[in-house]
């Protein structure tokens, strides 16, 4: 008896959907939609893995059937997830999925019933157009059918909402996708058991393949909370890669003025979103006050842009104010446009963070010095409270 997926393909396939439900079940364990979704792609893995009949085929009429169940509790979890998505209460998540799971028993139970005379002749059950066969689509296709329509409302619900974002809309039209994908065995099933067209197809690939891609769409979709959450450990997340971005611009202007750096103890620094709106508005700050000490007249090339030129205006006046010279500004002006909200602002700090070790080096050059001995101090001192 073979197996409906070539073992080259198949053998990474579930490598990976074991990789991602290991993964989610040690780092996204925490919720119970998670919980339920772990546990759907840990049956699913279980039923991608059974219908490898190629491993046993004296035993592949049996691993058949058994993954059919598998794939009937991962089929009932994703549906305790998606009347969770629905607004259910919570607080009865698991009463409710108890009974769920129960029902996912009683099909697979009538599949095991229903398939006997085809594990004793050795034969697939759905193989043929007989009453078995019907039987056993139906204990599945039912909770199937359940299943994909809660879950397909739920996502033209979140897909079609005014606020919801680009990566959500993508997120959701592709579990639409792969829920699109799971439903087209059910057409030549329809067709099989109508015995309008004969259909040659012993190893049941039409059910096979559009199950394992399901599969394992689901699982890369499920994946990308789970390397968010390995990126931030790594600090690789948006957060700490801007924080290290800003962080030489940061150290600069602190040290300048380092009457405007918050109380870390304060605002919880350990936090890199926290750090990161902290370290925004302390730049601001330090910008707007350092602004007053840059010149009128500086030697920038003209064809230099304004986000560097507004970088060698504070860099000269980071050096006139460690030179003791007073502003030659009253108030505080800007050089860079005016922002509305924070992400506008960290852009644009983030584009002079771009163009500032340039325009300190220019600067440094122009004037013949070396940078002073306080940055150095301004840095340690600043790591320091970090700490």
């Amino acid at each position: 008896m073979n197996s409906p997926i070539p073992g080259v393909i198949a053998a990474p396939l579930i490598g990976f959907v074991a990789v991602v439900a290991l993964g989610r079940w040690a780092l996204l364990h925490q919720t119970v939609t998670d919980r339920l979704l772990n546990r759907a792609l840990a049956w699913a893995g279980a039923g991608m893995l059974l219908l490898e009949r190629g491993i046993a085929p004296r035993f592949g009429s049996l691993m058949h059937q058994l993954s059919m169940g598998c794939m009937l509790f991962a089929v009932m979890s994703a549906y305790g997830a998606a009347t969770l998505w629905a607004g259910a209460d919570p607080n009865g998540a698991w009463r409710r999925q108890r009974r769920y799971n129960l029902f996912a028993a009683a099909c697979a139970a009538v599949i095991l019933i229903v398939g006997t005379p085809a594990r004793e002749q050795g034969t697939l059950l759905g193989g043929t157009p007989d009453m078995w066969s019907a039987a056993s689509a139906l204990a599945f296709c039912l909770p199937a059918i359940a299943c994909g329509r809660r879950m397909g409302q739920v996502l033209y619900r979140e897909l079609v909402r005014a606020d919801t974002t680009r990566r959500e809309r993508l997120v959701f039209g592709a579990l639409l996708t792969a829920l699109a994908v799971g439903a087209c065995g059910l057409p030549f099933a329809a067709l099989l058991f109508g015995d309008w067209v004969p259909i040659e197809d012993p190893d049941l690939i039409r059910w096979a393949w559009p199950n394992s891609t399901v599969i394992v769409l689901t699982a890369a979709l499920l994946a990308v909370p789970l390397f968010d959450v390995l990126a931030t450990r790594a600090g690789w997340d948006r957060a700490r890669r801007c924080c290290r971005r800003l962080g030489p611009l940061w150290t600069d202007v602190t040290g300048a003025v380092p009457e405007i750096v918050l109380d870390p103890a304060s605002t919880g620094h350990d936090e890199p979103e926290v750090r990161l709106i902290r370290m925004t508005v302390e730049i601001r700050d330090a910008l707007l006050h350092l602004n007053r000490y840059a010149p009128h007249d500086l030697p920038i090339p003209a064809a230099a842009g304004p986000v560097h030129r507004y970088a060698v205006r504070i860099a000269y006046a980071i050096q006139a104010k460690a030179e003791g010279r007073g502003p030659v500004h009253a108030a505080p002006r800007t050089g860079v446009p005016e922002s509305r909200d924070l992400d506008s602002e960290l852009r644009q700090l983030l584009e002079l963070a771009r163009a500032w070790p340039a325009a300190r080096a220019a600067v440094d050059a122009e004037t013949k010095r070396p940078t002073p001995s306080w940055a150095s101090a301004g840095r340690f001192r600043r790591l320091a409270m970090r700490a």
